[in-house]
């Protein structure tokens, strides 16, 4: 049985932070942005120089086709552009790994200078100076550099011999702390996407909820095509005035529907970003046309409570190509919706009964 799991207990902050600089750990686009605040920064760090836990850094060892995942991080001084065999893409500890990275490499991004984190010598605590002329306060991230930690070190060490203090043993002993603090990484060896995305919503209870539209965005993402730009260029048609949007579903659900006649999750993690691309206006104009659709059967309140039958119908003008219902086809259509909704056909097993109602579609337009 090939194994799955493996906890790594040999790696330290060092090259953690290394890692993710050259490029070797990728932050994935299905994680939510960059939101820390320095207070919990500094937490953070106390906690390390304390040298209490501070958890676990669950990795994810994906095969080089995931390589759309890749989250541009430019944003915050990272390079992004490194191909690899595999990615290991950071499930679990993104926050905690980026705010160590912005803190002790004194980055400043997006107008917030995390330079201003400093270490004071005379209460051993990692806090932000309120005034300028409170001494000795090092910056986190000289302590944390190499070069610069020695050339501070040795002043110290000038001055520890004249006035017989001990702040260099004190510097001395926090910058051991960070070089060798203890990182525990779990890695998950994985290529059954369903079954990381278990492991993410597992692993993030208290964070945000993987969709299945986070993981297609994702996948047919290119710098010609970003699917929820797409979405949120559609949303604000004036077709719907006065209506609630459509929802992210209804169109990764109708693009499988047109392309492989079924939107089963698995299903819509077949679309590629060439796939969305060829078949985006075409999909784009049913949609608009069922939008018109229902309006002429007046419906007149919000389409939350249709969105389930949205792809189906679109179906049937993406493959005939109408903008409008044939009169042949009216009554029909018109019977399988009200039917549908009163019936709650798809409140159990829909994918199977979606896929009937597309054969139907198609058997109608035959």
């Amino acid at each position: 049985m090939k194994q799955k799991l493996e906890i790594i207990n040999n790696w330290n902050l060092k090259k953690l932070i290394a890692e993710l600089e050259i490029g070797q750990i990728k932050i994935p686009r299905f994680q939510r942005g960059y939101i820390w605040e320095k207070s919990k920064i500094i937490k953070l760090l106390n906690s390390i120089g304390n040298q209490y836990p501070i958890g676990s850094f669950f990795l994810w060892i994906a095969p080089k086709h995931y390589k759309n995942f890749i989250r541009d991080t430019e944003d915050i001084e990272l390079t992004s552009n490194i191909d690899h065999d595999k990615y290991k893409f950071i499930l679990d500890g993104q926050q905690r790994i980026v705010s160590l990275y912005l803190s002790l490499r004194g980055k400043n991004v997006n107008g917030t200078d995390y330079s201003q984190i400093c270490y004071n010598l005379d209460r051993k605590i990692f806090h932000i100076p309120r005034l300028k002329r409170e001494k000795n306060n090092i910056p986190v991230w000289q302590i944390f550099d190499h070069d610069n930690f020695m050339e501070i070190h040795t002043n110290y060490a000038i001055k520890d011999r004249k006035l017989k203090t001990n702040y260099a043993k004190i510097l001395h002993e926090c910058h051991q702390v960070f070089m060798n603090y203890p990182i525990s990484v779990v890695k998950s060896y994985n290529d059954d996407l369903e079954e990381v995305v278990e492991i993410f919503e597992r692993i993030n209870q208290g964070g945000k909820r993987l969709s299945i539209f986070d993981l297609v965005q994702a996948t047919t993402w290119d710098k010609s095509f970003d699917l929820k730009d797409k979405i949120q260029e559609f949303n604000k048609q004036r077709i719907l005035n006065k209506y609630k949007n459509i929802s992210n579903k209804v169109f990764t659900q109708a693009l499988a529907i047109n392309v492989f006649e079924d939107c089963k999750n698995t299903t819509q993690l077949k679309l590629t970003g060439e796939i969305c691309k060829k078949n985006w206006d075409k999909t784009k104009h049913a949609l608009n046309s069922t939008i018109a659709f229902l309006k002429q059967m007046h419906i007149r309140d919000d389409f939350s409570t249709y969105q389930l039958f949205i792809p189906v119908i679109q179906n049937y003008f993406f493959r005939s190509g109408y903008t409008k219902v044939k009169e042949t086809h009216q009554k029909q259509i018109e019977k399988w919706f009200w039917d549908a909704k009163f019936s709650k056909r798809y409140s159990v097993a829909n994918h199977l009964k979606i896929k009937e109602d597309i054969n139907w579609i198609k058997e109608m337009l035959a």
